[in-house]
């Protein structure tokens, strides 16, 4: 049997946050270390709560750090006017008020200690801004190297979602992104055209309702929330878990090597991830990028999972 994969987690929980999270913990192949987490969807005070609630909720053990409460240049803008004021929508129940305990320290300084104790055994999951991934690279610049290799959701090859041509975790903080494709660790780059493949719909709400037990039913209230975001549809795009499938299952998506760079000037076109595929010929490559997902096997796993993990007992 395969050694399980050591997964460090950064994130900035939201709903889907809390879906790749629960993934994480919830399949055997996967032990999670510890979660940073970052300003995004909402202020770091916020996806904070909603860390501690949720490892709370489901008495895990994994250590949670606060990390970078505001983007390294620019003005910090949220997704509060998409997700609600506390990055998690839902059609009635809500995360239990009860924390678990804060772990001590910043979680970048966290990140850095693990990482430089365990050479080529962690695997670095950012699906949030990338702001707590850069300020650790900038301040130990042999972190990518130690890495056994950095995941991220974000950006895209196509459409924005924050703008016409920007992701939200990109455009959130580009300085920080630009930092983490200039570190010189191959990147693999999960972005809405790869997540837009894998959809969640009522058919799943409805697995979680028929499970029914207290969790699952709060779970599929903040799916179907999930689900409604966009006015006038009732299926949704799997954004921060869809990584997490390729960790369990690589075979589910096809990805191709480019170079990727973030617009940092344009007035139309800032947070845009520039995807360059006529590598070597033009560029460099610096990641491989997601181009094709099996969204039917990725969310068939997905909810298998999910109903296992939302029925144990805490």
């Amino acid at each position: 049997m395969n050694e399980p994969l050591h997964v460090w987690l950064d994130a900035d929980p939201g709903f889907d946050d809390y879906m790749a999270w629960a993934l994480l913990e919830a399949d055997p192949r996967f032990v999670v270390d510890g979660v940073g987490v970052v300003a995004g969807n909402a202020p770091l005070e916020r996806t904070l709560s909603n860390a501690l609630r949720i490892k709370a909720l489901h008495g895990l053990a994994t250590p949670v750090y606060a990390g970078c409460d505001r983007p390294l240049a620019q003005a910090q803008v949220t997704a509060q006017d998409v997700l609600g004021e506390n990055a998690m929508k839902s059609v009635g129940r809500t995360l239990p008020a009860a924390q678990a305990a804060l772990s001590p320290g910043h979680a970048v300084d966290a990140l850095i200690a693990h990482v430089r104790a365990h050479p080529q055994q962690v695997v670095l999951l950012a699906i949030g801004p990338l702001t707590n991934v850069a300020t650790a690279f900038m301040r130990a610049p042999e972190l990518p190297g130690l890495l056994k290799c950095l995941v991220l959701m974000g950006g895209s090859t196509d459409r924005g979602n924050a703008t016409a041509v920007a992701e939200f975790n990109i455009a959130a903080d580009p300085e920080a992104a630009q930092c983490v494709f200039d570190a010189g660790i191959e990147v693999l780059m999960f972005g809405l055209n790869a997540c837009r493949q894998v959809e969640v719909g009522p058919e799943h709400v409805a697995l979680l309702r028929h499970d029914g037990g207290e969790q699952a039913l709060l779970f599929a209230d903040l799916l179907q929330a999930y689900t409604e975001l966009i006015p006038g549809r009732q299926r949704m795009a799997v954004f921060d878990p869809t990584p997490v499938a390729w960790l369990a299952n690589p075979a589910w998506f096809g990805l191709e090597p480019a170079r990727v760079d973030v617009e940092l000037a344009g007035r139309l076109t800032r947070g845009m991830t520039v995807c360059e595929f006529r590598v070597p010929r033009r560029a460099q490559a610096n990641a491989l990028v997601a181009m094709q997902a099996d969204g039917d096997a990725v969310m068939d796993w997905a909810m298998r999972t999910l109903r296992g993990f939302l029925a144990r007992r805490v």
